[in-house]
C-alpha cells in the first residue's frame, strides 16, 4: 500500500509531466483552497494551535466552522470575540486582519443527540462541509463515567452520522491519543478491536446514571480490565466506531494519534502553551523550585511540541484524501518521538539547569533540583522530606503573614494524583510512526518548510530552552524585562540552598558523631 502512496506523490511531483504541479510549490494550501472545514475541541490547547495554523497557512480556505458549546449569558460572537483576542492570534491578525471573517460559529453539545445543532446550522453543514476534524473530547483521566463516554464515544458517533449525511465530505479525521490502548508496550499505526461496542457504552452510562455515587471503583475496574482509566477506555471505543464507519463510508477516514503534547517549539512563538496541565505543569513546578524528587525510572518521555503536532495533523489530512483515492479503507496515524528521537526526564532537567541561570524567575521559590528516584521506598523518603516538611513551613509562614494557607493542600492534590504519574511516565511506551514520517519525507520542500513536523530532528535542549522561555511567559506571566534582577536572584537561591544543605550535613554530622561518642563511651563503661 505504502508503494501505491508514493506513486501518487511521484505523479504529483514528477516535473516531466507538464500537468503536475512543481515539486517545490507548497501543494497543502492548494489542497485546503475553496474548502469548508469543521473542526470541534476549538477552545482546547490543541484546537487553538490548529485554528491559528490552518487560518495562517492555509489562507484560501474558504470557511472554518468552529463547534463550540452553549454558556449561559454568553453569545457564541462574544465567546468567539474573547477566544480571537488570545494572544497566540496576533501573528494571524499582522498577517490577515480580516481572518476572524472565515470562522463561523455553531452552537452544539458533544453528548447531546445530534449534537445539539439547531436545524438551520445542521442544514449549512450538511450542504457545505468538505473536510471534518473531530478534536473534541474530556481529557479527564476521573471524569465522571457517564459524561467521558458520552463526549468521546457518543459525540464521535454523532460526529460520524453528520459526516454521513454531509453531501460534499471528503475526510473525516478523529483525534484519539496514542494511549487509548495502552496496555500494549508498542503500539503501532494499525486499529486494535475495541473493549467493547455501544450497547457496553449505553449500559455503562445508565449504570452510571442510574447510581447515587456513579459506578462504584470495583465495578469500573472490572468493566474497564486492562485501561488503566475511562479515557483511555473511551477513546478505544471511539476509534472502534471510525473504523466500523470507515470500512463501508464513501469517503477518507482516518485517526490520528499524538503521544505527549507540550509547548509549541517554534510556532506561533516559542515556547507558546496554552495550559498549565500535564507536562507544561510538572515543569514548571520544577524549574519553580517546587518540585525536587520523582519515581522514575529513565525510560524515554513520549514527547511532542504542539506546533508540530498540528502541522502533522495537516499533513495527514492532505494524505488521507490522497490515501483515500487507491486503498479505499480507514486509516491510522501515529505520532510522537520514543522510537525516532527518543528523550527522558533526566535528560530534560539537565537542559532545564543548564538554561536556568541565565534568565530565571522572580516567582522562584527555591533552588531548582530533582532527585530521580528507582526505588518506591527512596522516593517516599525524599518526599516527605523536600515536598511535605517544607510544606508545613509554607503554610506556617503564609498564616503568619495572614494569607491562606495553600501548600499542603498542593502536596495533597499531587500525592493523590502519584499513581497516575507513575503509570504515564514510567510506561516505557514505544510508539511507531513510519506512516507519518513517510507522509513528511513525500512533502514538497515548500510543505516540509511550512508545515515542519520531522520530530527525527528536534533537540531537545533546543525544545528545554523553548520550553523554560515560554513557561515563563504564558504561564507565569512574567516578562523579559528584568532578567538580570531575576538571573542575581536565581544565583542568591542557589548560595541559599547550598548553604541550608551544608547546615543540614552539619547537623547531621555533629548528632552522628554525638551519637557514636555515647555509644563508645557506653560500651567503655560496660
Amino acid at each position: 500500500m505504502s508503494s501505491e502512496i508514493d506513486e501518487i506523490y511521484r505523479r504529483l511531483n514528477d516535473d516531466s509531466e507538464p500537468t503536475e504541479i512543481n515539486w517545490t510549490e507548497s501543494k497543502i494550501p492548494k489542497y485546503f483552497a475553496g474548502k469548508t472545514l469543521l473542526l470541534s475541541g476549538a477552545t482546547g490547547f490543541m484546537g487553538k494551535v490548529f485554528v491559528e495554523k490552518i487560518l495562517r497557512d492555509c489562507p484560501d480556505l474558504k470557511r472554518l466552522y468552529v463547534l463550540v458549546r452553549h454558556k449561559s449569558g454568553v453569545t457564541p460572537q462574544d465567546k468567539m470575540k474573547r477566544y480571537f483576542e488570545n494572544g497566540i492570534f496576533e501573528r494571524l491578525r499582522n498577517k490577515n486582519p480580516n481572518f476572524e471573517e472565515k470562522v463561523c460559529t455553531v452552537v452544539g453539545d458533544l453528548q447531546a443527540d445530534r449534537l445539539g445543532l439547531s436545524d438551520e446550522d445542521r442544514r449549512a453543514l450538511v450542504e457545505s462541509v468538505d473536510i471534518i476534524v473531530h478534536n473534541g473530547a474530556t481529557t479527564k483521566f476521573d471524569e465522571k463515567v457517564s459524561v467521558s463516554l458520552k463526549i468521546n464515544v457518543l459525540g464521535t458517533k454523532h460526529m460520524l452520522d453528520l459526516a454521513t449525511e454531509c453531501k460534499r465530505i471528503q475526510v473525516f479525521l478523529y483525534v484519539s491519543t496514542a494511549y487509548s490502548h495502552c496496555y500494549r508496550k508498542n503500539i503501532e499505526e494499525e486499529f486494535y478491536d475495541p473493549p467493547g461496542d455501544l450497547k457496553m457504552i449505553y449500559d455503562m452510562i445508565a449504570a452510571d446514571e442510574s447510581a447515587k455515587h456513579g459506578l462504584t471503583e470495583d465495578v469500573l475496574k472490572m468493566l474497564l480490565g486492562e485501561y488503566p482509566n475511562v479515557y483511555c477506555f473511551s477513546k478505544a471505543i471511539a476509534e472502534g466506531l471510525v473504523k466500523q464507519h470507515g470500512d463501508t463510508a464513501g469517503f477518507a477516514t482516518g485517526v490520528y494519534r499524538p503521544t505527549v503534547v507540550t509547548a509549541a517549539m517554534w510556532e506561533p512563538s516559542p515556547g507558546w502553551v496554552g495550559n498549565n496541565n500535564g507536562p507544561a505543569l510538572i515543569f514548571l513546578g520544577t524549574a519553580l523550585g517546587v518540585l525536587h524528587t520523582s519515581y522514575h525510572f529513565g525510560y524515554p518521555i513520549d514527547l511532542i511540541p504542539v506546533d508540530l503536532s498540528i502541522n502533522a495533523l495537516i499533513g495527514i489530512i492532505y494524505d488521507l484524501a490522497l490515501q483515500w483515492e487507491i486503498v479505499k479503507q480507514p486509516m491510522m496515524y501515529n505520532f510522537g518521538s520514543s522510537t525516532v528521537n527518543p528523550t527522558s526526564l533526566p535528560e530534560l532537567f539537565n537542559n532545564f539547569s543548564i538554561e536556568a541561570p541565565y534568565f530565571g524567575s522572580k516567582n522562584v521559590v527555591w533552588h531548582a533540583f530533582m532527585i530521580f528516584c528507582k526505588k518506591k521506598w527512596e522516593f517516599w523518603f525524599w518526599h516527605i522530606l523536600v515536598h511535605f516538611i517544607p510544606a508545613i513551613f509554607a503554610d506556617l509562614v503564609l498564616l503568619c503573614m495572614g494569607k491562606k494557607p495553600r501548600a499542603l493542600q498542593l502536596f495533597y492534590f499531587g500525592t493523590k494524583h502519584l499513581d497516575k504519574i507513575d503509570y504515564f511516565g514510567n510506561g516505557n511506551w514505544r510508539i511507531h510512526v513510519p506512516q507519518t514520517l513517510e507522509i513528511y519525507d513525500r512533502l514538497s520542500k515548500a510543505d516540509q518548510t511550512t508545515f515542519y513536523f520531522d520530530i527525527r530532528k528536534i533537540d531537545w535542549a533546543d525544545a528545554a530552552v523553548n520550553w523554560s522561555r515560554g513557561g515563563r511567559i504564558h504561564i507565569v506571566k512574567e516578562p523579559f524585562d528584568n532578567v538580570e534582577e531575576t538571573k542575581r536572584f536565581y544565583q542568591r537561591m542557589k548560595k541559599l540552598h547550598y548553604a541550608t544543605m551544608s547546615f543540614i550535613a552539619v547537623l547531621i554530622t555533629y548528632f552522628a558523631i554525638k551519637f557514636l561518642l555515647y555509644l563508645f563511651s557506653f560500651f567503655i563503661e560496660v
